[in-house]
C-alpha cells in the first residue's frame, strides 16, 4: 500500500515509523542492491525534512509520487519521486529572500550555529484533504524580518487560501522585552525550527532563539487551517525569559484528544508552573496549560546549558506514555494523564528515569528523541543516537522501559570517546518494517561522517541496521563512495522512507534519494 509522509516522523506521535515498507529489507539493502538512484538539485541548505506524497495529479504531468523539499533560500520544491530522469521540478515556489548571514540581528556575536542564510528552517507539513503544504518562511525585507505562514498548493505550488499570512502575536506578561505587561513576538529574535504541527483543524508554528540571543520566549503560534487566521498563542516564560522550544526540530507531539505536548529549553523556571523553562508541557487545543513537568534538578540543567528541549517528545502508541530526554543524556517516561510536575530533590514522582549512557566524562546530548519499533515476538523497541556513544535499542515492557538496551551498535567513528561514535548532534533515526515482521525492520540514521557538527558545516554519513539486531549493519553510504556519497550533513535532518525509497536531505545543493538499484 502506497505510503505518504505528511509530517516530521511520519505522524503525530512523532514515532519515526514506516511500518508499510515491503521493499526495503536486511536482505535487499546491501551494497550491491541498494544505492544512490539520483539527486536533485536546489538553491540552498535543507534543515526540513522532506515530505512524500505517493499520488499528486500535477497539471500537464498527469499522477506522480511527489517529494517535497524545503530550503534556507526559502524555496519549496516539488520534484517526481520515482523517475531517475525527471530532473527539473514540478514546480518550485519561492517564498520570499532569505537573510543573509552573518547579519548584525541574528544570533550573538560570532553565531555559526546556521550558515549561509536563514529561510525554511523548520519541516513544512501537508493537509491531505484540502491538497495544501502549509510553511513558514523568514524573510529580510528593507532591513525589517518577518515570519510568515504559506499555504501552497501541493499540485501547482501556488499560494491558497489567502496566504501568505505575516506572523504576529501579543500575550499578556511582564518578562524580559515585555512593554506594558504585554510580550509582543518579535521575528529576528524567534527561530521557527520545531516542524509545523496539524491537529485539531490547527496549524502550530513552535518558536526558539538564534543562539540565545535575548530577549526572546518560546512560542507556539495557532493559525486555522482552513483559513490562516491567528487561532491563539502560548508563551512559555511570561514572567521571565528564553524557555525556547526548538526540540532539534522535531514537531510537537500530539495525543488523541488533540493536546499538544512539547519540551522547553534552558529560561525561567517557578514551581508553581507559571514559567516553564527545561519543561515538558502539555497544552489543550486553545492553548492554554493543562499540565506540565520539570526535573528535579531545573536549576542545575538551566545553569549548565544542558536544555531539557533539545529533543522533543515520543508518544508510545497504544500507551498513556510520553518518552523525552535532552543534553543531560537522561530519558524521561511520563505518564500523559498526570505529567508529574516538580518534585524537589529526585524524579521520583515520575514512572522512570535513566541515563541513556553510564557516566564515563563525555557528552550524550540527546537531540531531536527517540524513534519507535514495534515487532512480533519482542514487542516495542524504542532507538535513540545520542553524541559520543552508539545507536542503542530499549524494550518497553507494560509501562516501562528496560534501562539496559536491549541491542546496541557496534559503528565505530573516530570522534567523540574511544570506539564511540560522532560528536554534536548524534545520529537522526527513522524505522521501516513490513508491518510487525521482525525479519523486516530497518534503523536509518544520518549523522555526520568523521567530524563534529557543532558550529559548522561537516561531511555526512547515511546507516542501515537490522532493527532487532543494531549489531548488524547492512549498509551505509560509504561502502560505495563513489556512488552513494552523501556530502555535507544537514544536521538535525532524519532520512524519509516511503515506498521503497530513501530521501536524504543535505547541506550540498542536493536532495539525495535511494533505493534498490536497477
Amino acid at each position: 500500500m502506497p505510503v505518504a509522509v505528511t509530517t516530521q516522523h511520519n505522524d503525530n506521535r512523532r514515532t519515526g515509523l514506516n511500518a508499510q515498507e515491503v521493499l526495503l529489507r536486511p536482505e535487499t539493502v546491501r551494497p550491491a542492491t541498494f544505492g544512490k538512484l539520483f539527486s536533485r538539485a536546489v538553491d540552498g541548505h535543507v534543515y526540513a525534512q522532506p515530505l512524500y506524497l505517493p499520488e499528486v495529479e500535477v497539471p500537464g504531468v498527469g499522477r506522480r509520487p511527489v517529494v517535497f523539499v524545503a530550503t534556507m533560500h526559502n524555496s519549496v520544491y516539488a520534484f517526481d519521486a520515482a523517475d531517475p530522469a525527471a530532473s527539473a521540478p514540478l514546480w518550485r515556489a519561492s517564498l520570499g529572500p532569505s537573510c543573509p548571514l552573518p547579519d548584525p540581528q541574528i544570533g550573538p556575536r560570532g553565531y555559526r550555529d546556521i550558515e549561509v542564510e536563514v529561510g525554511v528552517v523548520s519541516t513544512p507539513v501537508i493537509d491531505r484533504e484540502r491538497g495544501v503544504l502549509y510553511a513558514v518562511a523568514f524573510t529580510k525585507e528593507g532591513g525589517e524580518y518577518h515570519h510568515a505562514l504559506h499555504a501552497l498548493d501541493v499540485a501547482t505550488g501556488r499560494e491558497v487560501l489567502g496566504g501568505p499570512v505575516r506572523i504576529a502575536a501579543e500575550v499578556p506578561g511582564d518578562g524580559e522585552g515585555s512593554a506594558g505587561g504585554r510580550i509582543a513576538f518579535t521575528s529576528s529574535r524567534q527561530i521557527q525550527r520545531a516542524a509545523l504541527t496539524l491537529a485539531n483543524g490547527r496549524v502550530y508554528a513552535a518558536f526558539a532563539a538564534y543562539g540565545d540571543r535575548r530577549p526572546y520566549h518560546g512560542w507556539v503560534i495557532a493559525f486555522d487551517a482552513a483559513t490562516l487566521r491567528p487561532a491563539g498563542a502560548f508563551v512559555s516564560t511570561p514572567h521571565t525569559g528564553l524557555g525556547g522550544i526548538w526540540q532539534a526540530g522535531r514537531g510537537l507531539g500530539v495525543d488523541e484528544e488533540g493536546c499538544l505536548y512539547l519540551m522547553t529549553g534552558n529560561g525561567g523556571f517557578r514551581s508553581d508552573g507559571s514559567d516553564l523553562g527545561d519543561c515538558v508541557v502539555k497544552l489543550r487545543p486553545g492553548l492554554t496549560v493543562a499540565d506540565w513537568f520539570s526535573p528535579f534538578n531545573n536549576a542545575a540543567l538551566d545553569a549548565d546549558d544542558t536544555d531539557l528541549g533539545s529533543s522533543g517528545p515520543l508518544l508510545i502508541p497504544g500507551t498513556r506514555r510520553l518518552l523525552g530526554g535532552g543534553k543531560e543524556g537522561k530519558f524521561y517516561l511520563l505518564d500523559m494523564d498526570d505529567l508529574g510536575h516538580f518534585h524537589a530533590g529526585s524524579d521520583s514522582q515520575i514512572p522512570q528515569s535513566f541515563s541513556v549512557v553510564p557516566p564515563d566524562g563525555a557528552r550524550h546530548h540527546i537531540h531531536g528523541g527517540a524513534v519507535y519499533g514495534d515487532f512480533a515476538g519482542s514487542g516495542p523497541w524504542v532507538y535513540v543516537w545520542p553524541e559520543n556513544a552508539f545507536l542503542r535499542a530499549y524494550r518497553f515492557r507494560g509501562a516501562l522501559l528496560d534501562p539496559a538496551p536491549v541491542s546496541t551498535s557496534t559503528t565505530v567513528d573516530p570522534v567523540g570517546v574511544p570506539g564511540g561514535s560522532p560528536g554534536m548532534p548524534g545520529g537522526f533515526l527513522s524505522v521501516s518494517a513490513d508491518g510487525t515482521d521482525p525479519a523486516s525492520g530497518l534503523v536509518w540514521a544520518s549523522h555526520p561522517y568523521r567530524a563534529d557538527a557543532n558550529q559548522a558545516v561537516v561531511e555526512g554519513v547515511l546507516r542501515a541496521h537490522r532493527a532487532t539486531d543494531l549489531t548488524q549493519e547492512v549498509w551505509n553510504s560509504r561502502m560505495n563512495a563513489a556512488r552513494d556519497d552523501v556530502g555535507l550533513f544537514a544536521k538535525f535532518t532524519p532520512p524519509t522512507v516511503a515506498d521503497g525509497r530513501v530521501h536524504l536531505a543535505t547541506f550540498s545543493g542536493a536532495l539525495h534519494v535511494y533505493g534498490l538499484l536497477p
